[in-house]
């Protein structure tokens, strides 16, 4: 066998296999999702699972890559923007929100990695370690935080550690904040972190979120449901739902651009609190106006 036919069938392989696990994937989380969502129309199920494959398709082959490259995803000279990623994967996620901030002229905004096997606290402190570095680079007093899926426990993490000196405000984009339904093994170190009614997550549900905050999540979330693992209102940030898309779709769809964008771009006088979130984290007390 030639070298090249050789990389020929290396290459079908790493295919097939990205192929498989995608379609093992969507496949099995929709299909698990149905149990905990309100229903919608087949063929809307359909086109919502083939944006999830679609998008999926387009960045995982990428993640390699962007562990070497993106720690500056664009460029700008206002208050620096640190994105943060969920499990499995990487800042290659945040491509086209990174652009609609630099087209905002918003930004800039830095890509942080992290090791997603970790325990939440032990990524927190990582967060901390990398939101200084880019505060030193930048001459910033503070950042934003725009996080997705197990991210956005990592950037509470840190805000509760840090407190609001260090971070202006915070976008969680589908984060399990009550946890996750799933009853299966969830394995690694923060495995029995983000699993509903976990001692982690029902401790962490009676602190107030120390900076305007928004909840960004979908009504039929393949990973993250029902809607309400998702919601902040009760902790004193506010809640934005929309309709449909999926885990990873959720961060290319147009209308989470935009409210991202509007939450980071809004002024300060916009996004301040209006009440203070209940004791129990659990009823919505408090909600941030604006954005």
């Amino acid at each position: 066998m030639t070298t090249g036919s050789l990389l020929a069938h290396v290459a079908a392989y790493v295919v097939l296999a990205l192929g498989g696990g995608i379609f093992v994937y969507v496949a099995g989380s929709f299909a698990l999702m149905l149990a905990h969502v309100d229903r919608r129309p087949a063929t809307r199920h359909f086109v919502e699972a083939l944006r999830e494959v679609l998008w999926a398709a387009l960045t995982q082959p990428l993640v390699p890559l962007f562990y070497l490259v993106g720690r500056r995803l664009a460029r700008g000279h206002g208050v620096p923007i640190v994105v943060v990623h969920g499990f499995t994967q990487n800042r290659v996620d945040f491509l086209r929100i990174a652009r609609g901030l630099a087209r905002a002229g918003l930004g800039p905004v830095y890509g942080f990695n992290y090791p997603w096997f970790a325990s939440v606290h032990a990524n927190a402190r990582r967060l901390a370690r990398f939101c200084e570095a880019v505060r030193r680079e930048t001459g910033a007093g503070r950042v934003d935080l725009v996080a997705h899926s197990l991210g956005g426990l990592v950037a509470l993490e840190y805000l509760h550690d840090e407190g609001p000196a260090q971070v202006r405000r915070l976008i969680t984009i589908a984060s399990p904040h009550a946890g996750v339904a799933w009853k299966g093994p969830l394995p690694l170190a923060r495995g029995a972190q983000v699993r509903r009614g976990s001692e982690f997550l029902v401790e962490r549900a009676t602190r107030a979120v120390p900076v305007p905050c928004l909840s960004v999540f979908s009504s039929h979330d393949n990973l993250v449901h029902p809607p309400a693992s998702s919601m902040l209102a009760g902790r004193g940030a506010r809640d934005h739902a929309v309709a449909h898309v999926g885990h990873l779709a959720i961060l290319f769809d147009p209308a989470v651009v935009r409210a991202v964008v509007d939450f980071v771009g809004a002024p300060d006088a916009a996004v301040v609190r209006v009440a203070e979130p209940s004791a129990a984290g659990l009823e919505p007390a408090g909600q941030l106006v604006g954005a």
